[in-house]
């Protein structure tokens, strides 16, 4: 926990209607089953418009893994939600880039998925650190303009393939959240000992 709240986490994709709503149902139950109740909160959001569900293989890829996602609807990416957030996952790059446009702070906080898991991989847990300050401390060497020009690992969007292809990118989605959920937990058991 960071202070007396929860850990609030966002989830971002084009349209909040594959790739985030999964992250987020994957990561809250990931999650939920290793930390103490009410220690994380999970949001989805997007850039397209509100109130739509979740795409149909997107419903029924969390249904086989034991999670309801149907009565999710579609919301937008806010200020609200972007500068409350201590960390902000992201399918693609251009999200990072339209998250921080609506908050300049917020570019500290949002990463790819995958890029999350390079940086946290790669820069180890920060035991004196609260979330937040642990989640900036990963992106403290990026710049705007390098974030531009060089590589940046993104979710592959399986909205539109066919089966086995979406099966195949949910697989890769479920590890890569696995993997995040391993270092948030190991992250915020290092603060509570």
């Amino acid at each position: 926990m960071t202070g007396d709240r929860a850990v609030r986490i966002l989830a971002v994709c084009s349209h909040n209607r594959t790739r985030s709503v999964m992250m987020a149902a994957l990561l809250e139950s990931l999650l939920t089953e290793r930390l103490d109740e009410g220690a994380v909160q999970l949001r989805s959001s997007g850039f397209g418009p509100a109130g739509l569900p979740p795409i149909d293989d997107a419903v029924d890829a969390m249904e086989r893994r034991g999670l309801d996602i149907s009565a999710h609807r579609s919301s937008p990416t806010t200020v609200s939600l972007v500068d409350g957030a201590d960390l902000i996952l992201t399918a693609e790059r251009d999200h990072v880039v339209k998250v921080a446009a609506l908050s300049t702070e917020a570019f500290r906080r949002a990463m790819t998925l995958p890029e999350f898991l390079a940086a946290a991989a790669g820069t180890g847990h920060d035991h004196e650190a609260d979330i937040r300050s642990w989640v900036q401390s990963l992106t403290e060497q990026r710049t705007a303009v390098a974030y531009l020009r060089e590589p940046v690992p993104e979710v592959a969007d399986p909205t539109g393939s066919l089966h086995r292809a979406f099966e195949s990118a949910v697989v890769t989605i479920e590890q890569q959240c696995r993997e995040a959920a391993s270092h948030l937990v190991t992250q915020l058991a290092a603060r509570s000992s």
